[in-house]
């Protein structure tokens, strides 16, 4: 029974020594960062990038927000100073109705 122990560990052993280690390929999730345009009033604007890793971000730019676009990659949900949400699904523009300031949006991969 040791021999039979003995041989079988020792066959595990060199399956493991001689497997290929698998290379570590980063998540999409995590490279990738969405572009958004936030629009105000009198063609004020600001630009801002968001990870797709589904965490809340904060926005800290007070301009109080009408529209905000994005040219794709995520889904993106917004969050605005007085109550109001905002979903944009990958791509185009989403209308915040009443303006307001924006102080967190969440992204995700589309």
């Amino acid at each position: 029974m040791k021999s039979s122990t003995l041989s079988i560990m020792t066959t595990i052993l060199a399956a493991l020594t001689q497997a290929a280690p698998t290379p570590v390929q980063a998540s999409p999730r995590q490279d990738f960062k969405v572009a958004l345009t936030f629009f105000g009033a009198a063609r004020a604007s600001f630009d801002m990038e968001v990870p797709t890793d589904d965490t809340l971000h904060l926005i800290t730019n007070p301009l109080s927000i009408s529209s905000i676009y994005s040219n794709g990659g995520g889904d993106c949900s917004f969050f605005g100073v007085n109550g109001s949400g905002a979903f944009l699904p990958d791509s185009g523009t989403v209308f915040i109705s009443p303006p307001q300031t924006q102080v967190s949006v969440v992204c995700d991969v589309a």
